[in-house]
């Protein structure tokens, strides 16, 4: 009896931790992203200061979301408002869902920032 009891508690507490772990990874993914793209517009519009190139601005972006764990898919510099654009990718972990088409999208998030040229 209490045997049988003890198992659907533990079961239910299983069930209860995979959802969380599912459905809120997304929303850890996409904090941890817009974090990632601020710290790359930052750190590339700080090295633009002593070499301002293209070339300088694709490698600190590169090297800093080397470092965040994020793939930069924009890193431009927008010469109207002299500041350094930066858009990120982060994809979040996912135990099933984002095996299917419905809920795949749920699981590769982005984030952009700017940051003004120092």
């Amino acid at each position: 009896m209490i045997g049988g009891w003890l198992v659907k508690v533990l079961l239910g507490i299983v069930v209860i931790g995979v959802a969380v772990i599912e459905l809120g990874s997304p929303f850890v993914a996409r904090a941890q992203a817009d974090d990632a793209a601020h710290e790359v517009a930052n750190e590339a519009s700080f090295r633009l200061r002593d070499d301002f190139t293209q070339d300088t601005l694709t490698a600190a972006c590169e090297a800093e979301a080397a470092e965040h764990e994020v793939t930069v898919t924009v890193c431009d510099f927008d010469r109207e408002t002299d500041e350094v654009v930066v858009t990120v990718e982060k994809k979040a972990y996912s135990l099933f869902l984002d095996r299917f088409d419905a809920t795949k999208d749920w699981y590769t998030v982005d984030a952009s920032a700017r940051a003004d040229r120092r």
